[in-house]
């Protein structure tokens, strides 16, 4: 038998889940590009050689992500004046060393960087979040808590691997350094992204305003159902 009628104890249908999250794509592993460059280079030439070799495979890697016009890119510039930097000296002493201890200077040149951003109320982990994610920015502003503990959570990890790379540079040749930085970070880099993309998902989920449509898979803001 059926009936127009439902059950006084019938649930209503449940209202499919909205998922407010962005897909995240990490392009890490690019960063050991260039120190497979000058390992290979390094093996068959002159310690100069195997620079040129790196410094070019990092030249195109920066030309080609370009990162937008944001903080992203500006970081990346840093990022890259510190290679040239450090390509310039590695090539006077003839001293690989001196090259591939460009991730040693960078990890305190960033520290100091996000250090003073937190000082300035302009977190950079707030502005980098907002950029990648710019369906944030109405909801959670760049010096919201969050960012901040972010931001002074990179700053402490930048520090930490700046240390470790001291002891590792002092004891290991250049070649062997170029990879042991990298694979000591390497997994920091990854449980970090990651931590990130959880507690700000969550956070954006929790303050999340009821009439404003979740942001799209590619971070731009989301459009109102009609």
């Amino acid at each position: 038998m059926t009936s127009d009628t439902a059950p006084v104890d019938a649930l209503p249908p449940a209202e499919p889940t909205r998922r407010y999250y962005v897909r995240p794509t990490p392009h890490v592993l690019i960063a050991f590009l260039p120190a497979l460059a000058f390992i290979a280079a390094d093996r068959v030439a002159a310690t100069p050689i195997g620079i040129v070799a790196s410094f070019a495979v990092s030249a195109v890697i920066f030309v080609r992500n370009p990162g937008g016009g944001g903080v992203i890119r500006m970081l990346g510039a840093i990022g890259f004046a510190i290679v040239c930097g450090s390509a310039i000296v590695g090539l006077a002493l003839s001293s690989g060393k001196a090259y591939v201890a460009q991730n040693l200077f960078a990890d305190f040149a960033f520290a100091a960087i996000f250090a003073a951003s937190v000082v300035v109320r302009r977190p950079l982990m707030g502005a980098i979040i907002r950029e990648i994610v710019p369906a944030l920015k109405p909801v959670m502003a760049v010096n919201y808590p969050l960012f901040r503990q972010l931001t002074l959570m990179n700053v402490a990890i930048n520090l930490a691997q700046g240390t470790a790379r001291i002891f590792l540079i002092h004891d290991l040749s250049a070649s062997q350094y170029s990879i042991a930085s990298r694979a000591i970070s390497f997994p920091i880099s990854i449980a970090f992204y990651l931590f990130c993309y959880v507690v700000v998902q969550r956070t954006a989920i929790a303050i999340w305003p009821a009439d404003m449509p979740p942001p799209r898979p590619d971070g731009r803001a989301g459009v109102a159902e009609t």
